[in-house]
């Protein structure tokens, strides 16, 4: 039995804190749904002193203590078990815009970093799919684009960052400033760590985007072009996106409900020639502007299906504020758990024909729920964190299956996560590494082994940075137990 005895002796915060109710249903889920941790408190600070002050007063009282954003992740990533959760989206403030950099708190959305940004004429150089989510929460993560192919993920474009440790420290840090905790606080989910404020480069936003999106009977030729394009760099954005074999996936914008300039005709023709149960769409957009390259593939050379392409032109801020297919799929058939697997894979010879077997294999609605299966190309090169684990093949592509467990029972998520770690087995023999915000395995021997050589360094900085084991979330306690 837990004890909660210390939820009465709590500190004065600036901020709103809570013992019971809502916010307390709120941080024992995720975006996943298939995890369930209550805390016994959840504090909503008013600056980064009441961050500060929670963490001291964790320590002296050994409590368990996670920060939570927007936890659009799949596996319990950001929540704690009796402890406390700092609900990071009360530090949502702009602090400072100009036009070379935004000073933001950490808990603020992308959405509203756009938002200022662009009507500046502005942008971030790496944007994610999804803008609802934090700050704090991506460079914690990773921060991947559809651009991270030849610019690499928000965690690689930071000017500074403002951070409180496990020991209740508030430093400002940066490449050349306290750089071992930057490093440290990158893709490292908050285990030494909670970033509190960050500075973020700008640069001139794009006047338009032109969008093309193209159909596609098979997964290799689909990753051939992606792999392609992206090695070339003849696009800007690059997006993949397997469905079910029907009409309406090939004739449905990506990313949207709008539906392309198609014939339905030949569409359906198109189908009819394709064996299996799977149909790939292909999304390849050019930025547009002053100083920007524009359109410059030829369309005539991509490997799709005839008749099943698409060119239209879009505004960089409708670009951004687009909905990604995952938050589409739950706005039309409602909310249910996701156990994901997600991934980075090689491309090779190997990593193509696991990709065919596994599309032979699996049926986008009997194996996956109708839920989205997401592709885009990844150069390591560009990738400055340390921590971030991604095969040793330079070039890779990320493949996401976000699957969606209907009926939304216990059996249905158990018999789903089984079947992620098998085909994650798969991959791992290939070269293929996890990405973490997914529904991960809770046992220390899967961090351990994803971590490999870099194990040791991570709890040095645990010994370092939060000796107290205070900061618990995702794999907190497995660095803690190992120290021990």
């Amino acid at each position: 039995m837990l004890d909660n005895s210390w939820v009465h002796r709590l500190p004065n915060f600036e901020g709103e804190i809570a013992i019971e109710g809502k916010w307390l249903d709120i941080a024992e889920l995720d975006f996943g749904k298939v995890r369930r941790h209550r805390p016994f408190a959840v504090l909503k600070p008013a600056s980064s002193n009441d961050v500060v002050t929670a963490v001291n007063f964790c320590r002296f009282e050994n409590i368990p203590l996670a920060a939570r954003g927007h936890a659009h992740s799949a596996g319990g990533q950001m929540m704690v078990r009796g402890g406390l959760v700092i609900d990071m989206k009360s530090l949502d403030k702009i602090c400072e815009i100009t036009d070379d950099f935004i000073y933001v708190e950490g808990g603020v959305a992308w959405s509203k970093v756009l938002e200022a940004a662009v009507a500046r004429g502005r942008t971030p150089p790496v944007v994610t799919d999804w803008l609802s989510v934090s700050i704090g929460g991506t460079v914690s993560m990773g921060g991947f684009g559809f651009m991270s192919f030849h610019r690499g993920t928000q965690m690689d474009h930071l000017i500074e960052l403002e951070i409180v440790t496990g020991t209740g420290e508030k430093l400002t840090c940066s490449p050349t400033l306290n750089s071992d905790i930057f490093d440290a606080v990158r893709a490292t989910h908050g285990q030494f760590a909670i970033i509190t404020k960050a500075k973020i480069p700008l640069e001139p936003a794009p006047e338009s985007v032109r969008m093309v999106q193209a159909a596609y009977g098979s997964v290799v030729d689909l990753l051939d072009d992606i792999n392609r394009l992206s090695k070339n760099h003849e696009v800007d954005l690059i997006h993949g996106f397997a469905a079910e074999k029907t009409p309406e996936s090939v004739m449905t914008r990506m990313n949207s409900t709008d539906k392309m300039n198609l014939d339905l005709e030949v569409v359906e023709s198109a189908l009819k020639e394709l064996d299996g149960e799977w149909v790939y769409n292909l999304e390849i957009s050019d930025l547009q502007g002053p100083g920007l390259k524009g359109p410059r593939v030829d369309l005539s050379e991509l490997n799709h299906l005839s008749g099943c392409i698409d060119v239209w032109e879009i505004s960089w801020k409708e670009f951004c504020f687009r909905l990604p297919p995952l938050i589409i799929e739950e706005q039309l058939q409602g909310a249910a758990p996701h156990p994901e697997l997600t991934v980075f894979i090689p491309f090779s010879d190997d990593g193509l024909k696991l990709m065919k077997s596994e599309f032979d294999r699996i049926h986008p609605v009997d194996d996956i729920g109708g839920g989205p299966v997401l592709f885009f190309p990844l150069n390591s090169k560009f990738i400055t964190a340390p921590y971030l684990r991604l095969p040793e093949n330079e070039r890779s592509f990320f493949l996401g299956l976000l699957r969606r467990a209907d009926p939304p029972t216990q059996e249905r998520i158990t018999e789903q996560i089984v079947d992620n770690e098998s085909l994650y087995q798969r991959i791992l023999g290939i070269g293929g590494v996890r990405y973490l915000p997914d529904t991960l395995p809770e046992n220390a021997d899967f961090w351990r082994h994803h971590f490999g050589t870099l194990w040791p360094e991570l709890m040095n900085f645990k010994s370092r940075f939060d000796p107290d084991g205070v900061l618990v979330g995702s794999f907190g306690e497995y660095l803690v137990s190992s120290r021990d």
